[in-house]
């Protein structure tokens, strides 16, 4: 099979881990593809919840359900096939019972039970593999988990929406709306792709948001995430309303924040979390840090220019999203405060960049050191 047909059937794997995004946190959502004799014969993608199928097995299921036989198929698989029993048997295991004579796999899997043994596994059944194949696409696909198994950290996307000349919003705050509606749906998508969302105190009294997934369609809910450093937001803001969705709701302060607000907030079911404070301010590292410890394994930063600044300035963001509407403002809010560089040299430049269109605006997407450089480590750049 020449290099077109693979990166065809990759891409058709890679179609059906998108059908689980979103879902499976924090394990990753992979995608499978059965082929046999230039035919799709099996698909699958990795089940919501522990102790569900992964990719391979349900790719499996499909070509059984279909009558197909799996002898001397070829297996798409975005990332390793995991090679030990966890809440699953190994995928490995089910390839090789399978009669699977060739495996076509886009990432390696750092999960230290892993990281390597599915592909050893495999070639000492004598299963041909090919490593590393389209690795890009695929990384860019399970970036959440290759992120938080590999660094013990969660990843954080910055998520803006700017005009053409950089601005967030009109001088007195206003910014609603600068994008599109598909371009504010695919935001919404974005809610939904995290764990949580995060926004600071002054995007909280500006835009009083509901930080919900508000799309047709079964979505996940992400937990809600507020910065308030020194309790001086009202506890009926619409983020509060822990009842609007079953969802977690935190809110990050320090020892500043007043008792008696604190108490009104935890009635509502939100929980504070009382963190050290950097000059006033909420340590942000130590805040990721603590998120993680809860389970939070990717975080939407959707704050204001100030929160925007920080986590660029202190090198806490791993991807930028950005939304770009075909308008000029002039005098306005700039996308960051309090970040700047004193040359081009030290600009800050995006990695891997994407580019899509929604309506008339634009979305440009990229990675920032050093998670750019981190994942190179795990991949190779071999096609």
């Amino acid at each position: 099979m020449n290099n077109n047909d693979d990166r065809k059937w990759m891409e058709v794997a890679l179609q059906w881990a998108a059908k689980g995004k979103g879902w499976n946190s924090p394990r990753p959502s992979v995608g499978c593809a059965l082929v046999k004799n230039g035919e799709l014969i099996g698909a699958g993608y990795t089940q919501r919840g522990d102790g569900q199928p992964h990719a391979e097995v349900m790719a499996l299921r499909d070509a059984a359900r279909h009558n197909k036989s799996t002898f001397g198929a070829t297996a798409y698989v975005t990332l390793e096939p995991c090679s030990h029993y966890a809440t699953t048997p190994p995928c490995t295991k089910s390839l090789i019972e399978a009669g699977i004579a060739r495996v076509v796999a886009g990432v390696c899997d750092p999960n230290p039970a892993v990281n390597g043994r599915g592909y050893a596994q495999l070639r000492e059944a004598g299963v041909e593999v090919v490593e590393n194949f389209m690795w890009q696409e695929c990384a860019r696909h399970d970036e959440h988990f290759l992120k938080h198994i590999s660094t013990s950290s969660p990843f954080v996307t910055l998520k803006t929406a700017v005009s053409l000349d950089g601005k967030i919003a009109l001088k007195d705050g206003f910014s609603q709306w600068i994008t599109g509606e598909a371009a504010r749906e695919n935001a919404h998508f974005l809610r939904h792709c995290h764990d949580a969302v995060l926004i600071g105190s002054g995007t909280a009294m500006a835009d009083n948001p509901q930080l919900t997934v508000r799309l047709e369609g079964n979505h996940k809910q992400p937990a809600r995430i507020v910065i308030d450093s020194k309790g001086i937001l009202s506890p009926d803001l619409k983020v509060f309303n822990k009842s609007t969705f079953d969802v977690p709701v935190y809110v990050a302060a320090t020892a500043q924040m007043p008792q008696q607000k604190r108490n009104e907030l935890e009635v509502r079911g939100v929980k504070v979390l009382l963190l050290p404070e950097n000059k006033d301010h909420i340590d942000l590292k130590v805040l990721l840090q603590e998120l993680y410890s809860l389970g939070i394994y990717s975080i939407l930063a959707e704050g204001g220019a100030h929160l925007s600044g920080v986590l660029l300035r202190k090198q806490l963001v791993d991807k930028v999203v950005c939304f770009v509407a075909p308008m000029i403002i002039g005098e306005g809010i700039n996308m960051t405060s309090g970040f700047a560089v004193n040359s081009l040299d030290q600009a800050l430049r995006l990695q891997d960049v994407q580019t899509v269109t929604f309506g008339r605006d634009v979305e440009i997407s990229g990675y920032l050191e050093p998670w750019a450089a981190q994942i190179k480590k795990l991949c190779s750049e071999k096609q």
